[in-house]
């Protein structure tokens, strides 16, 4: 070989190299510039927070620059306290205990609310005599230990013309609840829509049910939740966090069978049975309670969810609604999903 064409093929072999280095350079840059996040679920995996398994599946938050890692929850509450002691940036809880934190003190906004309505109702086997929420007068009623329900239905009764004294209160587990009332131990039961509603479905069962919602108690619910110390020092993370995650849901909405896909492959150990019907329960929520736009609650709803929630001893009275809620953190309206869904 002679000296030009040794010097032209070792031009080559450098050139080569400089460009596999620049390319190698420009991918990790783009590696790097996906920002680790961990986004904290309310509840393990299951159809009712399938929409961002959906967005991980789907590349938005990549596209968005994030690195996103969801973690199964073990209920709101326990959600809502991790970000609000500091062991977690955002997550995806009630409401209700957010709100609770919030007004003892603790620094978390609400960025964009998925379930406009709760999922609270009351429920009754068809046939029994129970055509409205009236009709519980001198009826066996099971209450569940705990959680939103038991705090909520006072309001309930007031708002149909009862106290409690008018009916028979059965407080009992929740997992003894479908049983109980099958079995006709009581009259009706205090469930929800996305849970109970759907396991006495698969059991063959005929109910009429009473949500919350349209029987004095609209409040809002599950909503993206984030601490105001990552807010301060990531708000273009938190926009893009949530326009990511609004395009999942919105994708779940127009394609069920991808979410629940998408949840199982990231939890292979997530149950897929009830799962469908949990996130058309989740569909339902969405644009409920007089909601204009999936994931932004109206100023009308978040007044109502504080009075709501203020005559039942969970909030102080005096607070703005705003206390609690941002829609600094929303896309523009014309990029959100309108309701009603079709």
């Amino acid at each position: 070989m002679n000296s030009n064409r040794l010097s032209k093929t070792l031009r080559s072999i450098a050139l080569a190299a400089m460009t596999g280095t620049a390319l190698l350079g420009s991918s990790m840059a783009a590696v790097s510039q996906e920002t680790p996040l961990t986004f904290w679920l309310n509840y393990p995996a299951a159809g009712f927070n399938a929409g961002y398994e959906l967005a991980v599946k789907n590349g938005y938050y990549k596209a968005a620059g994030l690195d996103v890692k969801i973690e199964p929850g073990n209920g709101s509450q326990i959600t809502a306290q991790l970000i609000a002691s500091g062991k977690a940036d955002i997550g995806f809880a009630d409401s209700a205990p957010v709100m609770k934190l919030i007004s003892d003190g603790a620094k978390i906004k609400i960025l964009a609310t998925i379930l406009q309505g709760n999922p609270n109702q009351i429920t009754a086997l068809k046939g029994k005599g129970i055509a409205s929420v009236k009709d519980l007068k001198g009826k066996s009623v099971a209450i569940p230990n705990g959680g939103s329900q038991a705090a909520m239905f006072p309001l309930v009764l007031a708002a149909n013309g009862l106290t409690a004294s008018d009916i028979q209160q059965v407080n009992m587990p929740k997992e003894s609840m479908v049983a109980a009332l099958l079995q006709g131990r009581v009259d009706a039961i205090l469930g929800s829509i996305d849970f109970f509603a759907i396991q006495l479905k698969d059991l063959g069962a005929e109910t009429t049910d009473f949500p919350f919602i349209d029987n004095g108690a609209p409040t809002v619910s599950t909503s993206i939740v984030a601490s105001e110390s990552y807010l301060a020092k990531n708000p273009d993370q938190a926009k893009a966090f949530v326009a990511a995650s609004l395009k999942g849901w919105y994708a779940a909405i127009d394609d069920p069978k991808a979410a629940v896909a998408a949840m199982k492959e990231m939890f292979p150990d997530a149950s897929e049975e009830q799962a469908p019907a949990q996130l058309e329960a989740t569909k339902y929520l969405m644009c409920v309670n007089r909601a204009k736009f999936v994931g932004k609650a109206t100023p009308e709803q978040w007044a109502d969810t504080v009075s709501i929630l203020g005559k039942i001893g969970m909030l102080p009275a005096g607070k703005e609604a705003t206390t609690y809620y941002t829609y600094d953190y929303l896309p523009p309206e014309s990029d959100l999903r309108p309701c009603p869904l079709t």
